[in-house]
């Protein structure tokens, strides 16, 4: 009786830029990895029967797809997946920024708050009060209706904050050139009984996450498509491949 070869895979996916010597970092919680061959088929059709058919195909391949899904939600991954940059912004305090306060409007201020210490008119002559004259919420300033806080003129700014902030990761979205990657799957087939496996990709394109479903009722997860490219120092003879390869344990 031949031996099951079913497969039912879990695994960790590593990634690196292409062509670097830097160490490969895990992406996280991934559900979804697959490599998805594209062809462009030419058929030849029976021109010698009425019935017709075919008489002769040919499935061009034109390239190769390979799709992930993150769950882990860091700024690594959302730099990589938007073209962005990631960078870590210490704790710190802010002292006196300027914004403009609306009565029962949100106040958003240049970094998440975790807490506040001041709220001032721009003169610094007049601290407002909290709970009275703003609140803090979701990280920035709410201002209730019965507050004391003068309306804005001509939407210049009305008053002053000094809060603090722990430390922030931030992503600038759209910044850099597209880059391509080397990526590795490290897996294990449920199926036979954990025996390993293994998916070496050596160039990938580096591809935009489809959407950021910030809100919903699943939890967040980010797709990202992208392509195989020929990776030609790879292909050392005529049975090395220049995209990919895979490898089990028998």
């Amino acid at each position: 009786m031949a031996e099951d070869y079913s497969y039912l895979g879990s695994g960790i996916v590593l990634i690196r830029e292409w062509n670097s010597n830097e160490p490969f970092v895990e992406i996280g919680n991934v559900s979804a990895f697959t490599v998805a061959p594209q062809t462009n088929t030419i058929e030849l059709a029976d021109y010698q029967n009425p019935g017709g058919g075919t008489a002769n195909r040919v499935d061009r391949v034109t390239g190769y797809n390979l799709n992930y899904t993150f769950h882990d939600f860091n700024t690594e991954n959302f730099a990589r997946a938007t073209r962005g940059k990631a960078t870590t912004v210490a704790a710190a305090s802010v002292a006196d920024e300027l914004v403009v306060a609306a009565k029962g409007a949100y106040v958003p201020l240049t970094k998440l708050a975790s807490s506040i210490t001041t709220v001032e008119n721009i003169a610094g002559t007049t601290e407002y009060d909290e709970g009275t004259d703003y609140r803090f919420e979701r990280g920035m300033l709410f201002i209730p209706e019965g507050s004391t806080i003068p309306a804005s003129v001509a939407g210049a700014a009305n008053i002053s904050v000094t809060y603090q902030h722990g430390e922030l990761g931030q992503v600038e979205a759209g910044v850099t050139a597209q880059k391509f990657y080397e990526m590795q799957f490290f897996g294990a087939n449920e199926a036979r009984g954990g025996k390993q496996v293994r998916l070496v990709a050596h160039k990938v394109t580096g591809g935009l996450i489809e959407s950021m479903g910030l809100i919903g009722n699943e939890f967040g997860a980010g797709s990202v498509p992208g392509a195989l490219l020929k990776d030609s120092a790879k292909a050392t003879g005529s049975d090395k491949s220049a995209y990919f390869y895979w490898q089990q344990e028998k």
